[in-house]
């Protein structure tokens, strides 16, 4: 591993940048995470055993990667930027890398092939579709820890009721855990974003909330109500030809009155259960 670069010092990645002659790429959310103390918070909430092989997406210049390594059996990093591609090869020998799109690789396949934590500063513009795809996969991972925009993390974690709750903490919320565990500074980051950012954990349940056979109908039954949430939801249903609309409320637990965004998961489960 060549440590001549402190990953962690605003002037030496400029530098190394400058040498490497990158500009950051807003459109790839490259902004650096170059605070050590949020870094070791990340590897450190992914709670990574030295027999557990680890998935990291985005890794830019390898802040991240280089406390991960010594803490995990394998690392498997994905990086679609060729710069950094090149330049993580130079710097790391133990760990394996996919140059690809993350949203083009066949996630299901790394974590069939014994991926269990996933550590990651992901793309900003990607995150919500990546937890979600990743959630779906017949062989998820135990546990996730990123950070990501503080704005998707408050959706990712908000509870019904919540201005925030919807899609992406309810479809993730089926397969795990997910909390919020430190808010990030721009100040963190080089170049700093406009926005805040935040670490969250996704702690996979041992029995998801709806199962295999009726999660395609719960997710088209939210996402449709979702695209209406300040309607009634028994108005909704009406509208897509659903009956008997209150008996079906009514076993499930939810008032036909209901706004969507105050019917917490396991309702919406009941539900689906119904519509199946």
């Amino acid at each position: 591993m060549n440590n001549e670069t402190r990953l962690t010092s605003p002037k030496e990645v400029r530098g190394l940048l400058a040498q490497l002659g990158h500009r950051p790429n807003k459109g790839l959310g490259q902004n650096y995470l170059i605070d050590a103390n949020i870094l070791d918070i990340i590897a450190d909430t992914a709670g990574i055993g030295p027999d557990e092989n680890v998935l990291e997406i985005g890794p830019g210049l390898g802040a991240l990667t280089e406390r991960i390594i010594p803490k995990a059996r394998s690392v498997t990093c994905i990086e679609k930027d060729p710069t950094m591609a090149k330049y993580l090869r130079s710097r790391f020998s133990d760990f394996s890398l996919i140059e690809e799109d993350a949203l083009d690789v066949d996630m299901d396949a790394l974590f069939a092939g014994g991926i269990t934590k996933v550590a990651a500063n992901l793309p900003y513009s990607v995150a919500s579709r990546l937890m979600v795809d990743i959630a779906e996969c017949a062989h998820r991972p135990e546990i996730m820890s990123l950070t990501i925009q503080k704005e998707v993390a408050d959706r990712l974690t908000a509870p019904s009721g919540d201005k925030h709750y919807g899609m992406l903490g309810i479809l993730t919320g089926v397969y795990y855990r997910n909390t919020l565990v430190k808010k990030i500074s721009p100040t963190c980051f080089l170049p700093p974003p406009k926005v805040w950012s935040a670490v969250v954990k996704m702690e996979r349940r041992d029995v998801p909330v709806v199962d295999e056979a009726v999660y395609p109908t719960f997710k088209t039954l939210v996402k449709h109500c979702f695209s209406q949430r300040r309607k009634q939801v028994g108005t909704i249903l009406k509208h897509m030809g659903i009956s008997p609309v209150d008996e079906l409320l009514a076993e499930a637990g939810i008032e036909h009155a209901e706004r969507p965004e105050v019917i917490e998961i396991e309702r919406w489960a009941s539900l689906a259960r119904l519509l199946v």
